[in-house]
């Protein structure tokens, strides 16, 4: 999962991505880059890093033009913070710079068929490549032969992919994958010094930067911003969408609206719903809702409001330490937890807890959060979960790991119950999570809680991830000792 955003015709478009890339921030925490066109001459300036550690006041001042790109990268397992920060570019049969947020479940058949020599891991550059390698089949490269071009890419490419190219002398051009996994808006901007478009992972990078969202890039559909500020756009691929279900429950901004179905409101219903699961399975009495901050805080509220029951915010976040679901090893997120989250001890001494967080992956952040309470002399603490039990790895940009890392895979609700230290463990269902989110069932990936995954993936395919991972967190681990 990555954040990415492009302008065209901005009057400072390095100003605006980096505005734009601090909206998105959440979204990745180790790498950050932009690529800006002066119409003339090209500068792509990226390093490992939040945006603020990568750009400073003199290098926003050394990236002059109205249009560019920029990237904010969230590690996955086998990558290389270094080598896989985005943007990339090539500059045969053009110059063409390229971002994207999703994941290539097909990565390794593609380098073989197109017999890539790449110089990271990353799945944008195989992209990339990809594209480079189609457009200069064209007898011609003109508009139709970046639609072209872009076809035979969605017909070969299997996976996850919102992606934004700046190719000089043309614009912008957008894709999106054709089950639409990722997110994607574009977005216009009229002023007394011209018309502006900007895209962006989610639409508060436009509302920040004064632009209307247009709309959606559909799945499977390719878009040319042009110079002139036109734009025409292809649905090329007209398949089923199946929107990731952990935007709504977890990584997007609360003020966020993706697919048109506002992030907070989703996560309000979600607690309605996961509150009615409580009462259906419990007969025990709170004294207390505490989130676990902060994308917990919209279910939580939720669940004290239904429950009639005192929201309380028992839990004191630190705000200078990043994500721990999305940090790039298990150390490392064993560490920000220590540091992250300090306890409120009036809020919860004697009282019985109701404790909501999103969601339960490895297991391992729970189990520490239910202690912190329990240290605080709390009476109980009933964990309440936003999302339904997680099974499955995900292959499409989130970093869900192997199977056998996944506490819900193998174990029950009381082997859960015990293993983080639970009174009790209330999971939404999946169908209360499909009512929250409020999207047709059919339209959503709900692959990591039911191993329906939206395109094939084989049995060799899981292995070799498996496989990577295992090997990436024997090195980290190794590298820690």
């Amino acid at each position: 999962m990555c954040g990415i955003v492009g302008v065209l015709g901005s009057g400072k478009a390095s100003s605006e991505l980096y505005n734009g890339l601090l909206a998105i921030q959440h979204r990745g925490q180790n790498g950050a880059g932009m690529y800006v066109f002066d119409g003339d001459a090209a500068v792509l300036k990226k390093d490992k890093g939040l945006i603020g550690e990568v750009f400073d006041e003199e290098t926003l001042e050394g990236l002059e033009g109205s249009s560019g790109i920029g990237h904010v990268r969230y590690p996955t397992i086998g990558s290389d913070v270094e080598r896989d920060a985005q943007p990339f570019k090539v500059e045969e049969p053009i110059e063409i710079a390229m971002a994207h947020n999703g994941n290539i479940v097909n990565y390794r058949e593609m380098v073989e068929e197109y017999e890539l020599e790449l110089d990271s891991t990353c799945d944008l550059e195989l992209i990339l490549h990809i594209f480079a390698k189609e457009l200069d089949k064209e007898d011609k490269i003109d508009e139709d032969a970046l639609f072209s071009a872009v076809e035979r890419v969605m017909e070969k490419l299997n996976g996850s992919y919102s992606v934004v190219a700046m190719i000089p002398d043309f614009g912008l051009f957008l894709f999106r994958d054709p089950k639409g996994i990722r997110p994607f808006v574009f977005g216009k901007k009229v002023n007394l010094n011209g018309t502006s478009f900007a895209v962006a992972s989610e639409n508060t990078v436009l509302d920040i930067l004064g632009y209307k969202v247009l709309r959606d890039v559909l799945p499977g559909e390719a878009i040319l911003i042009k110079e002139d500020r036109s734009y025409q756009a292809r649905q090329l691929k007209n398949m089923e969408p199946k929107h990731c279900m952990f935007e709504w429950v977890y990584f997007a901004r609360p003020d966020s609206t993706i697919e048109r179905i506002n992030v907070y409101e989703a996560r309000f219903r979600l607690g309605r719903q996961l509150a009615k699961e409580w009462k259906k399975k419990n007969d025990h009495k709170l004294d207390v809702v505490i989130p676990v901050p902060d994308t917990a805080r919209t279910h939580a509220l939720a669940v004290a409001e239904e429950l009639d029951i005192p929201y309380r915010e028992g839990l004191l976040r630190n705000r200078y330490i990043g994500r721990t679901f999305i940090m790039p090893d298990q150390t490392s997120r064993e560490t920000a937890v220590k540091t992250k989250l300090n306890p409120i001890i009036e809020e919860v001494k004697g009282k019985k807890v109701g404790l909501v967080d999103d969601s339960i992956v490895r297991g391992t952040t729970s189990k520490k959060l239910i202690k912190l309470i329990r240290d605080c002399k709390a009476e109980e603490v009933h964990f309440l979960v936003g999302s339904p039990p997680i099974v499955s790895p995900c292959y499409y940009g989130i970093d869900i790991p192997t199977k056998e890392e996944l506490e819900a895979s193998d174990k029950t609700i009381k082997e859960i119950e015990k293993d983080i230290g639970a009174d009790s463990l209330t999971y939404q269902s999946i169908d209360g999570l499909v009512r929250g989110v409020a999207k047709k069932k059919d339209h959503l990936c709900l692959a990591c809680l039911d191993e329906n995954y939206p395109t094939r993936v084989r049995e060799d395919i899981r292995d070799y991830f498996e496989d990577m991972r295992r090997k990436e967190r024997k090195k980290v681990k190794q590298g820690s000792n």
